[in-house]
């Protein structure tokens, strides 16, 4: 078992950790979450059935076996994953907002819900909001969120009006997954506050101790 990395759910097909902001999932170059992973469990041919940005924080889950990494691959590619982000963007959202707009040429649909309003030091007016995809498109939720006019904070690749809002990097965090085990067919929810930059806002802390998630906040 690992202890230390941040694990959500572990058992002998999957395991799933928590990945930090500002480092890659996997890759060949240099040190990246799976090869932490890798390093500290002992187990070389775990692979993630997903991937989050370098710049974004949260949940990755691996197969540990090829059977486990297949399901969970297939799973993803139909949909079958129940994804939720916490994010800050720019402006003064609605209460919800449904994206659809195709990406990469296929349908791509982006459900936001406004959960808090306020200001970052030097910052227009913000939005903070939890975002969930009902498909798994690249860069899907900051894509979304720029054409809307609402880029997420700290976005260099996505812009808010050619200008980046640097104090804390990227404030995009993947903190809840929900999907049945494709092998044992359990239900499974892994669910916690975002990384930490978000609760020491006092705007969104406060919303955050409203909603009682039962986990503690994690970079």
């Amino acid at each position: 078992m690992i202890h230390s990395i941040r694990i959500g759910y572990e058992d002998e097909h999957l395991l799933i950790g928590w990945k930090p902001h500002g480092l890659l999932t996997s890759g060949n170059a240099g040190k990246t979450f799976r090869s932490q992973i890798r390093k500290t469990s002992g187990i070389p041919q775990m692979e993630p059935c997903h991937r989050l940005d370098f710049a974004t924080a949260g949940w990755v889950v691996f197969g540990k076996h090829r059977g486990s990494i297949k399901a969970m691959n297939q799973a993803f590619q139909n949909g079958e994953i129940r994804k939720r982000y916490w994010t800050i963007c720019h402006g003064t959202l609605p209460a919800k907002l449904l994206i659809q707009l195709p990406l990469d040429g296929k349908a791509s649909i982006t459900q936001v819900h406004s959960m808090a309003f306020g200001f970052l030091a030097q910052s227009d007016a913000l939005t903070a909001a939890l975002i969930e995809t009902k498909t798994g498109r690249t860069h899907q939720i900051r894509r979304h969120l720029h054409a809307a006019g609402h880029s997420v904070v700290g976005d260099d690749k996505y812009p808010w009006s050619e200008s980046v809002y640097r104090g804390r990097g990227l404030f995009l965090c993947a903190h809840d997954l929900e999907f049945v085990h494709p092998i044992t067919g359990e239900v499974l929810r892994i669910n916690s506050l975002p990384s930490k930059k978000f609760k020491s806002i006092p705007w969104i802390h406060k919303v955050l101790n409203e909603r009682a998630l039962p986990l503690s906040s994690s970079d």
